[in-house]
């Protein structure tokens, strides 16, 4: 589990050994084996830091380009690299009569 806030630089993460670790600018903040637990500590402290770093809203230039990157990654195979297959043209058979 991977979890982050990214202008706070808060970052909750599960060890190898199965622990959560909460961290803030890189230093630990809380460590625990309880996932609830965890998911409640970075709850709170993801609440405060919002509160310190609001969201701004976007401009119209911004929300142009992220829908053209949103089409452009939903459409997967560009179109130019499609290679149309053999039509099928009636009485082209290879039987011999």
């Amino acid at each position: 589990m991977n979890l982050s806030f990214l202008p706070g630089e808060l970052n909750l993460t599960k060890t190898q050994d199965g622990s959560f670790l909460i961290t803030i600018q890189g230093e630990e903040v809380y460590r625990t084996r309880v996932e609830k637990k965890a998911l409640a500590e970075y709850n709170k402290i993801r609440k405060d830091m919002e509160s310190q770093y609001p969201a701004r809203e976007l401009t119209r230039g911004e929300k142009t380009a992220l829908l053209l990157k949103y089409i452009g990654e939903s459409q997967g195979v560009p179109r130019e690299s499609k290679k149309p297959g053999r039509k099928y043209v009636s009485g082209s058979t290879n039987t011999f009569g």
